[in-house]
């Protein structure tokens, strides 16, 4: 068999693609300079500035009064963790929009509230998973999000899963996780 060597009819093509690479490398990093916002909450979320609770936004058939109590976890955890000056957003009896957009449009109109009441930065929960397996192990994934309302920038975003042991109540697993959740916050 004979060595093979490497010709010049690969090296034109090899080298515009390495051209490319370079060329998108370097106009994406021009794309990652930080936000006004991103600079005004680069050291933290100030524990002094108000925050508006927002509705949480259910991906899993969930009873009302478990979002309910969700809201509640999150207000205790975030006051033990400093954060006082928080204000929940209280949802009105009726809901116009049809069931399938109900979270949403009251997600919508909360952030309209907060901003007609001057709150600058806004916390929404999002419920992807709720359930029990066949052990009757409950398990649940929750995402936390500060939103700076004039801007609508999110400034913090995370994701947790919390999973609990065979008939550990979902209450214990969610106030768990959603201490974690909000103990990871960058606060200042």
């Amino acid at each position: 068999m004979r060595n093979k060597r490497f010709t010049g009819r690969f090296q034109q093509p090899f080298a515009f693609i390495l051209m490319l690479g370079l060329l998108s490398m370097t106009l994406t990093g021009c794309q990652l300079t930080a936000s006004k916002i991103d600079k005004q909450y680069q050291d933290g979320i100030p524990r002094s500035s108000g925050l508006a609770i927002l509705p949480f936004i259910s991906h899993t058939r969930i009873p009302d009064e478990e979002t309910i109590q969700l809201k509640r976890i999150l207000l205790v955890q975030l006051a033990s963790a400093g954060i006082t000056n928080t204000t929940v957003f209280k949802q009105p009896e009726t809901n116009p929009a049809p069931s399938y957009l109900a979270d949403i449009y009251e997600l919508e109109r909360a952030q309209l509230w907060a901003k007609s009441n001057n709150i600058n930065l806004s916390m929404s929960g999002e419920i992807l998973e709720w359930q029990y397996d066949e052990h009757n192990r409950f398990s649940t994934v929750l995402q936390l999000k500060v939103t700076d309302i004039a801007s609508g920038e999110t400034i913090w975003s995370i994701n947790g899963l919390g999973e609990g042991r065979p008939d550990e109540a979902a209450y214990e697993v969610s106030r768990k996780l959603i201490a974690d959740l909000v103990a990871a916050m960058p606060l200042q």
